[in-house]
């Protein structure tokens, strides 16, 4: 928690997740941090170039920031851009990708509470679709890791009801049946190919992912299903 953090100087890596400039020209920054979790950071006067910090407190510009403890607030000082994903900027798919992530993030994370699980899948996530990968089948990866880091992830190889090692399965609301426990009321049918590849875009290399999962119009429409039935999970749980 940010209060157990001495007054003065302190150092983190992370990652700009919103980015306000108020009339007087004073930005606050949302920032993702490893070791303090989402926190408010001002920068006063760097919105009318009093205090320039490049293209450091851009959205999902990744660095390492080094800041300021105060008696009521965190002030940032500078930062050491590592990673700006300038290169998406020109790729309005692969932005709004990031972006919404982004959102997902700001909703769902608590303010001041560590969760360094999740800095590492963002920043490897998005360094998939700046590489271009699928953007459907990374995003799946971004959410069922991060669900799984939370342990919400439902399983894709057991049934939810019965245990049953899976093949062919049926969607619920709360993840995978098999076709007894399903019934007559059973959801939209998994097969047992589309199944393996939902676990293997989640679980694979980041080298294999970029070799196995390249853009794919044919998938569009099945890694948006499974993506939306992913965030649904995170939802139920608010």
């Amino acid at each position: 928690m940010n209060d157990s953090l001495p007054q003065g100087f302190t150092r983190h890596s992370g990652v700009v997740l919103r980015r306000e400039v108020s009339s007087e020209g004073n930005v606050s920054l949302y920032l993702l941090l490893k070791g303090t979790g989402p926190l408010w950071v001002s920068a006063p006067g760097a919105g009318k170039g009093r205090i320039r910090f490049g293209g450091g407190t851009e959205p999902l510009t990744w660095g390492v920031f080094n800041l300021y403890k105060g008696a009521r607030k965190f002030y940032l000082k500078s930062v050491d851009v590592r990673e700006d994903f300038w290169s998406l900027r020109s790729s309005a798919e692969g932005l709004r990708t990031l972006l919404e992530w982004d959102r997902l993030l700001c909703r769902h994370l608590a303010p001041g509470l560590a969760c360094d699980d999740l800095v590492p899948i963002f920043y490897w996530c998005s360094a998939l679709i700046r590489d271009g990968a699928d953007r459907g089948a990374a995003e799946w990866r971004f959410l069922r890791r991060w669900l799984e880091a939370w342990g919400l992830a439902p399983s894709l190889d057991r049934c939810l009801s019965c245990g049953i090692a899976l093949e062919d399965a049926f969607w619920s609301a709360e993840g995978l049946q098999c076709s007894k426990c399903a019934g007559s009321s059973r959801g939209a049918l998994l097969d047992d190919s589309r199944r393996r590849r939902m676990i293997a875009a989640a679980e694979c290399s980041l080298e294999a992912f970029r070799r196995d999962f390249p853009p794919s119009p044919e998938e569009r429409r099945f890694w948006r299903d499974g993506n939306e039935r992913m965030k649904a999970l995170f939802e139920s749980v608010k």
